[in-house]
């Protein structure tokens, strides 16, 4: 279990679960660097015969200051689910 938020302000809601497929990289989050990798994923999905949902989602998790060679970044795709 969760334990109870101290703050009201703070919810804890439910979340239905997702699947993602996805392609890490590293560099900076330039608009190339970004393209190179969601055609990168792309092109897996559709030589896997893959179902996905929506656009990619991008995330970026280090500050502007960490070396590029350093930095982790990553293209998602939600993954259609099997019914």
């Amino acid at each position: 279990t969760l334990p109870k938020p101290v703050n009201d302000r703070v919810a804890i809601k439910r979340v239905p679960s997702k699947q993602f497929i996805v392609v890490t990289f590293a560099g900076t989050n330039s608009n190339k660097n970004v393209t190179v990798h969601e055609e990168k994923l792309m092109r897996y999905v559709k030589a896997n015969n893959l179902s996905v949902v929506g656009a990619p989602t991008y995330a970026f998790y280090n500050p502007p200051w960490t070396l590029p060679p350093m930095r982790r970044n990553e293209v998602m795709m939600e993954m259609e689910m099997e019914k």
